[in-house]
């Protein structure tokens, strides 16, 4: 039997993958949340459209995403780092 996911962001973070994975996992989520909007107007808006909002709030979520990617894989190297002192 496959489980329903009907939540993205909850089964991201009730997974049993490492803390980093899941920082990551959620700035991924960020950029295409952001990156949707601007799109959308591409596919959907005028031809001759010019969406600064759009393109400034695309901008952001992926400065946001790539901080969250950094951070988790810093994350991912201190847990590594901490385990391997650990388990000597």
């Amino acid at each position: 039997m496959v489980a329903r996911m009907f939540n993205p962001i909850s089964y991201i973070l009730r997974s049993n993958s490492p803390r980093g994975i899941k920082v990551i996992a959620l700035s991924l989520l960020v950029v295409l949340v952001s990156a949707a909007p601007i799109m959308f107007y591409i596919v959907l808006g005028p031809e001759d459209g010019n969406p600064i909002g759009l393109g400034l709030l695309f901008a952001f979520g992926a400065l946001v995403g790539h901080v969250g990617f950094v951070a988790g894989m810093l994350l991912l190297i201190w847990d590594n780092l901490l385990n391997k002192k650990n388990k000597r």
